[in-house]
């Protein structure tokens, strides 16, 4: 078959089978599918050298599934500069997909799962405008007893929850609170510098009875697609050290916040 024989059976019947899934799919389908991809990886409008060269295809055979994808409105092609962006169906698809797939929601769900498989209690919080404030709570074995229901807003120096936010939001939204409750525990600048840089080189909050005696507590942010923070995941088990780093806990707990955020496509803002 020549190369403008395969060319054109690619486009009128282009079945592909993966060695490890046993379903036909449409090779151009997914084809098309790397070049959207690379697309919004790269973030803003691209030349077609560096749009092939992303993808490792040649530049004709790009340029092909770009003029399919610019009548669909997947992709579009700037009349002065000449180069390539996402098109206004990958901006409809994008917003109807985020509709549809409410992080926080699946993010309880996350929550439900852990707290079952590692007979804990735990809780999600979103920030308010005075710190984290508990929206669901979930008890996969025997509940812990605290003050800690709906509603309540959490310590954002003392409380994993807290520690979690605190990490992973800029300084200058969370400053009120911060400077609050450094009054009240007499902490300055530097302790709360050292508590930042501490938690984001663990990559996760961990509290060991602070908020309740003898309890260990684990906490990492769930981020949306801008690199915002969307809530933030806690879990706490009565066992001392449970979570704490180099424990099986720690680790399993960082591993699952990761694939969650990777499914959902948040990732986190780079630091200041």
């Amino acid at each position: 078959m020549t190369p403008t024989q395969l060319s054109q059976h690619d486009a009128i019947d282009p079945t592909v089978e993966d060695a490890g899934d046993t379903r036909k799919g449409i090779q151009s389908i997914e084809v098309g599918g790397r070049i959207i991809s690379a697309l919004c990886d790269f973030q803003y409008p691209v030349p077609l050298k560096d749009l092939a060269a992303a993808v490792d295809m040649p530049a004709a055979k790009v340029h092909r599934y770009l003029t399919s994808l610019a009548r669909i409105g997947l992709a579009f092609q700037d009349d002065q500069s000449g180069l390539y962006g996402l098109g206004p169906m990958a901006l409809r698809m994008g917003l109807s997909a985020i509709e549809r797939n409410d992080v926080v929601m699946r993010a309880g769900r996350l929550l439900r799962s852990l707290t079952l498989e590692w007979r804990s209690s735990g809780h999600l919080a979103i920030w308010g405008e005075r710190g984290p404030v508990l929206i669901r709570t979930e008890h996969g074995g025997p509940p812990v007893i605290s003050t800690m229901g709906l509603g309540t807003v959490m310590p954002l120096l003392r409380s994993a929850t807290g520690q979690a936010f605190l990490a992973a939001m800029p300084r200058s939204a969370i400053e009120h609170v911060i400077v609050a409750e450094q009054e009240i525990l007499g902490w300055n600048d530097a302790t709360v510098d050292q508590l930042i840089t501490e938690t984001r080189q663990r990559g996760a909050a961990v509290i060991e009875g602070d908020i309740v005696p003898g309890l260990s507590a684990i906490s990492a942010p769930v981020f949306n697609l801008d690199g915002a923070v969307a809530c933030c995941v806690t879990l706490m088990n009565p066992q001392a050290n449970y979570f704490q780093p180099g424990h099986a806990a720690f680790e399993a707990f960082l591993h699952e916040i990761d694939l969650f955020n990777h499914s959902w496509g948040g990732r986190a803002r780079a630091a200041p």
